[in-house]
C-alpha cells in the first residue's frame, strides 16, 4: 500500500494592496476575487464528488481518503454536503451569477423547482440566505420536509448556542416582545 503525505504549508491568507489603489482597480480586484471564490466552491465540490465516487469501486483509493482527509479539512460533512450540491447540479446547470450557497439551499429540492427557484433568485438577485427560506418553504408544500417537533427545538438550541451573546439578548428582546407571532428576519 502507498503511504500518504502531507506536506504542511506556511500559509497566511491574506490580501495586500496598495494604499493608492484607484478605486476602479480595486473593484475589479473584488469582482476577480468573488469570481474565483464561486468556482473555487464548485471545483471542491467536485473534487470531492469524484474521491467520492472513485472511493465506492476502489477500496484502496478509499482508505487513501479516510487517512488523507482529516489532514487537510476539519469538517468531512462540510465535504459531503459540498458534494451533494454538485451532484444535484451538474457543470451545465450552474451559473457564477449565482453563489454556491444559492445552489446548496435548494439541492433537496426536485431539479425543476430548484431550477425555477435559481432562476427568479438570479432575476430577482436573491440573498442566499432568503433563497434558503424560500426553499424550506417548498419543501413543506410539497411534502418533502415534514417539520418535528423536537428536531426543531434542538436545531434551534445548537444554533442559539453558536450566536454571540449581544445577538442572543437582542434577539430573546425580540421573541419577548413577539408575543408568539412570526418575526421578520
Amino acid at each position: 500500500m502507498n503511504a500518504v503525505t502531507v506536506i504542511e504549508q506556511d500559509h497566511t491568507p491574506s490580501l495586500t494592496l496598495p494604499t493608492d489603489l484607484p478605486f476602479e482597480r480595486w473593484l475589479s480586484i473584488g469582482r476577480d476575487l468573488i469570481q474565483r471564490d464561486r468556482e473555487t466552491k464548485w471545483q471542491a465540490a467536485d473534487w470531492y464528488a469524484y474521491g467520492r465516487t472513485r472511493a465506492k469501486a476502489d477500496p484502496e483509493f478509499a482508505q487513501q481518503m479516510e487517512l488523507a482527509l482529516p489532514a487537510i479539512l476539519e469538517d468531512p460533512k462540510r465535504l459531503e454536503a459540498i458534494a451533494k450540491v454538485a451532484e444535484s447540479f451538474p457543470a451545465e446547470d450552474r451559473s457564477t451569477d449565482l453563489s454556491f450557497d444559492h445552489y446548496a439551499a435548494l439541492s433537496r429540492l426536485p431539479h425543476g423547482e430548484a431550477r425555477k427557484l435559481l432562476d427568479k433568485a438570479t432575476r430577482d438577485r436573491t440573498p442566499a440566505r432568503d433563497l434558503r427560506y424560500e426553499a424550506l418553504g417548498q419543501q413543506r408544500s410539497l411534502s418533502r420536509l415534514e417539520p418535528n417537533q423536537d428536531d426543531l427545538l434542538s436545531s434551534f438550541i445548537r444554533h442559539w448556542n453558536r450566536l454571540p451573546f449581544a445577538t442572543r439578548l437582542e434577539a430573546a428582546e425580540m421573541i419577548a416582545a413577539s408575543g408568539g407571532e412570526e418575526i421578520e428576519p
